[in-house]
């Protein structure tokens, strides 16, 4: 599998690892400090942080406030950089339901996250930053149109 093809399945992998809520196996997408930049949605100003912490986050978040997510990757475009660093664009639509009170909700999010990742030692490629740009986002009921 061609560089190419290894950071596209990395950028999948990540996506589908939250629907899944397999926290453990996320961890080895990341190298250990990353930058995120999640400030769109969380709030939170950008930082480098440990990548556990990032993902016990997701965890918290993910885990325990939404019965169910799906993160879709609408488009998704690698540039190499240099033969151990590259940008990978992506545009995205997440999809969180919510119960609340005994009502249902669906929450969607829309954007880009751009990622940076960077070849190690070992060969293997890891996410060094994520940059996510909101677009819009909209919340309805359960079952109302779209």
């Amino acid at each position: 599998m061609n560089d190419k093809q290894q950071i596209k399945d990395i950028v999948a992998n990540v996506n589908r690892l939250q629907d899944m809520k397999q926290w453990e196996q996320l961890e080895d997408y990341f190298v250990q400090k990353p930058y995120v930049d999640n400030k769109a949605l969380s709030g939170e100003m950008p930082a480098i942080i440990p990548k556990k912490r990032l993902i016990d986050g997701w965890r918290r978040e993910i885990g325990s406030y939404f019965y169910s997510t799906r993160h879709f990757i609408t488009r998704l475009a690698v540039r190499m950089l240099n033969s151990r660093r590259a940008k990978v664009t992506t545009a995205v639509k997440h999809v969180h339901y919510v119960a609340d009170r005994g009502d249902r909700y669906v929450w969607t999010v829309r954007g880009t996250i751009d990622y940076m990742l960077v070849k190690t030692s070992s060969g293997s490629w890891k996410i060094s930053q994520m940059v996510f740009k909101l677009q819009d986002q909209v919340v309805r009921p359960l079952g109302a149109a779209a």
